[in-house]
């Protein structure tokens, strides 16, 4: 297994991209942390990856609260005593034209989107130096590098965390590698509502015939790109940013 030793730390590890990304980073040797507020969604990851025969625990908890990442680590410090790999997978989706978008509801989404990133990064970064590094992925969107006109807080704060995966990935080098996964739609409870209205709307097929691939996703199609960011396949790659979204960028 390519990550036999390995431990990982996936925020948002509950549903989701979050919880396909635990499941196949156990399946392939790390013991995993998944952390999110919701305790329950937890508990299911960390019993579906416990039935396969993997290690996983899970750390209730806030990643906009400090307080909350810093138990996290001592968490993971005290079971393991490393961090290898770092998920920053939190994140909410926020569909709002901008004359609506109120200063409340920006600084929600740049709390949530975009400062968690950077502040779990922080927080994490001694451990994972401890053991000599590692590897930082994050989930950014297709829409951190296309605009769109009824997200607009949403695509300033995943266009923060492209820009801030390659500042990071400089600031951390040469001991750990940070990379940048931009999904498009994918099937999760985030996106729920967003494919519902579509569906009802009759739109969803007007919108699968944009991909090259005639589809929308689902987490699992998230899975091999993190697999390969997060070992040593990808050790010559970093400040890379990758849109794993059927193939909508190529002519969006």
């Amino acid at each position: 297994m390519k990550l036999d030793g390995k431990v990982a730390l996936i925020t948002g590890g509950g549903t989701g991209i979050g919880r396909a990304a635990a499941v196949a980073l156990a399946a392939e040797g790390a013991r995993v942390i998944v952390m999110g507020r919701r305790p329950d969604p937890l508990e299911e990851t960390v019993e579906e990856i416990k039935i396969n025969g993997g290690a996983a625990i899970a750390c209730p908890g806030d990643v906009t609260v400090r307080a909350d990442l810093e138990k996290s680590r001592v968490l993971i410090s005290n079971e393991w005593g490393r961090l290898d790999i770092l998920v920053n997978n939190a994140g909410s989706a926020m569909f709002k034209p901008f004359a609506q978008t109120t200063m409340e509801d920006f600084d929600y989404i740049y709390r949530i989107d975009l400062r968690n990133v950077f502040e779990t990064t922080q927080v994490m970064q001694p451990l994972m130096m401890e053991n000599g590094g590692g590897s930082i992925i994050n989930i950014s969107s297709i829409l951190g590098v296309r605009g769109n006109a009824d997200a607009t807080a949403y695509c300033a704060m995943k266009g923060g965390v492209v820009n801030l995966t390659r500042a990071l990935a400089h600031a951390l080098g040469p001991a750990i590698r940070v990379n940048c996964l931009c999904p498009s739609h994918i099937a999760t409870p985030m996106m729920q509502d967003e494919l519902e209205r579509l569906e009802k709307g009759g739109k969803m097929n007007k919108l699968t015939r944009l991909f090259p691939l005639k589809r929308v996703a689902h987490p699992e199609d998230m899975t091999g790109s993190i697999l390969f960011f997060a070992g040593d396949d990808s050790k010559w790659m970093t400040g890379n940013i990758v849109m794993v979204d059927g193939g909508l960028s190529c002519y969006v």
